[in-house]
């Protein structure tokens, strides 16, 4: 059992600076006020008439912003549907999300015998004083179906709780800032600990890390030391998931796999081979019948040197495979991925029933891609690479200082560009770009300090850190020039190694030609490395 209660009340009874701002004791529709700004200061204000009330309501400045924290949940209904709308409700309220936190599904709390909840949490900024938050919240949670005053702890369809606001205290009949049951909560301790990012924490006054419970550690120590930090993610009760499809995806408990099957004439590897609408199926019956998890279906090459082709081209090689997929015996329970970087080719190919859009150039090759993918509401594979197909390989494109360091850095400019378009961190997957402007010997450093390069993510983005990490060695050249291995199709045993020490850095997502030899290293590195209670 954890001991929460003696931790929720060194929360509450934390220090308090008591240091003079714009904010003030001010009345509010209320009746009773107590705000400041990293203190606490309560002050009964008397009767007021509602003209005096609204006379004297403390708001910011309009030219101002402060960064808040809300705590998003919910156990009722389309659970994931329940947070998109929310999110979506409050972009249009002016409160502007600025970072997610990753997604997780806990057991009940308090009233345990009702469904599962998922929880996250959001960092926004909003001109909203702390009362017109709290009644934009309650409007949006009404509009999403919750019943005001219903069962307190009970079921509902959304549930949003601000957290935080700024590094303000605020203390009234309707209203606690911080959250005063942040401490015992290991499911809103998660998602809030996912939006400190050490190099990305504001370092102005409105920021919320500058709150004493923040910087004085008492929401780090809680996480760690009450409930044990990360080793309390994946248990029964906290489980980190990303929606897929109609499900929830937990990758903790072991390697996937993702076959790749290109729909070209020209890819490295095996081009040509699959360009037939009928060899194309068949070879996903047998990626599948081998253990894949995914399939990623590319109609344009993206190897050294390759052609960019229309939107035209692309999606008269992949629409008729997606088609026959659609109709195929067998196989409409699998799990598709498109390989593109054209943000129209994206958006038909998940009208077509594709679950996944994967994009090797992390948005940078079409600037709609980011938008489309918020729009479509899919998980998003954001890659690392420099440049294009055409000139990735050259002299400037593969120049670094420290590759983990640089990848993981122009990775997360990507992710945050990502997630201001509207794609959350939970439905964000990562993938370091092996072979895409790295030399031999960048490939080798990234896959040996695939662990650095998460730490470096870490350090610029907690939620995206979380996320599954994709790595697909499969075939590449530098495996060949490593091995003396010319033809691409020898080189599965290579491969194999790759995969295996990939896993043994983190890997959560395999990318592989030969579906049978990955399942078989794979299987072996988790018997290893995968070690689950």
């Amino acid at each position: 059992m954890w001991k929460t209660a003696a931790l929720a009340r060194a929360f509450l009874l934390r220090p308090r600076a008591s240091l003079s701002s714009r904010w003030s004791a001010t009345s509010n529709p209320d009746g009773i006020v107590g705000v400041s700004q990293q203190g606490l200061a309560t002050f009964k204000s008397g009767s007021f008439t509602e003209e005096d009330s609204h006379a004297n309501v403390g708001s910011i400045s309009p030219q101002a912003e402060e960064e808040v924290v809300i705590a998003i949940g919910g156990n009722v209904g389309d659970r994931v549907q329940n947070f998109n709308r929310a999110l979506e409700m409050l972009r249009t309220a002016g409160i502007r999300v600025t970072g997610h936190a990753s997604l997780y599904e806990s057991a009940a709390a308090y009233i345990t015998d009702q469904p599962s909840f998922l929880n996250s949490a959001v960092k926004a900024r909003t001109r909203l004083d702390p009362h017109s938050l709290l009644r934009e919240l309650k409007r949006i949670e009404s509009e999403l179906g919750r019943i005001q005053g219903g069962v307190r702890y009970g079921p509902r369809p959304i549930d949003l709780d601000i957290l935080y606001y700024g590094a303000v205290t605020v203390t009234t009949e309707s209203l606690e800032i911080p959250h005063p049951r942040i401490a015992e909560r290991p499911f809103v301790l998660a998602p809030l600990v996912d939006l400190l990012d050490p190099e990305t924490v504001e370092v102005n006054p409105g920021s919320w890390t500058k709150h004493p419970s923040v910087e004085g550690g008492s929401i780090q120590n809680a996480w760690k030391v009450t409930f044990g930090g990360e080793t309390c993610v994946g248990k029964e009760g906290l489980k980190r998931v990303l929606p897929l499809g109609k499900t929830l995806w937990d990758w903790s408990q072991r390697t996937h796999i993702m076959g790749i099957l290109n729909i070209t004439p020209d890819s490295f590897s095996d081009g040509g081979s699959f360009l037939g609408v009928d060899s194309a199926v068949e070879q996903v019956r047998k990626m599948v019948s081998e253990g894949a998890d995914f399939i990623d279906l590319g109609a344009q090459s993206t190897r050294p040197g390759a052609r960019r082709l229309t939107t035209a081209e692309e999606l008269d090689r992949l629409l008729p495979v997606l088609d026959a997929l659609a109709k195929a015996p067998g196989l409409d329970g699998v799990c598709l991925s498109v390989d593109t970087f054209d943000a129209r080719v994206a958006d038909e190919a998940v009208s077509r029933g594709v679950h996944i859009v994967n994009d090797v150039s992390g948005g940078t090759l079409d600037p709609e891609m980011w938008n489309t993918v918020a729009k479509l509401g899919v998980p998003y594979i954001c890659m690392h690479m420099r440049g294009n197909p055409l000139t990735m390989q050259n002299k400037l494109n593969t120049q670094y200082s420290n590759v983990c360091s640089d990848v993981a850095a122009e990775l997360a400019s990507s992710i945050k560009s990502a997630e201001l378009a509207g794609i959350p961190s939970w439905r964000l997957i990562t993938d370091p770009g092996l072979g895409f402007a790295k030399t031999v010997e960048q490939n080798v450093d990234l896959i040996r300090q695939l662990p650095a390069f998460r730490e470096q993510l870490s350090w610029r983005n907690k939620a995206a850190s979380n996320a599954p990490i994709l790595i697909g060695p499969s075939r590449k050249g530098f495996l060949g020039k490593l091995c003396g291995i010319p033809k691409a199709e020898d080189r599965d045993f290579a491969t194999a190694a790759a995969v295996a020490i990939a896993i043994s850095g983190g890997a959560n997502i395999i990318r592989a030609h030969n579906v049978r030899a990955a399942h078989d290293a794979i299987k072996f590195a988790d018997a290893v490395y995968k070690v689950t209670s």
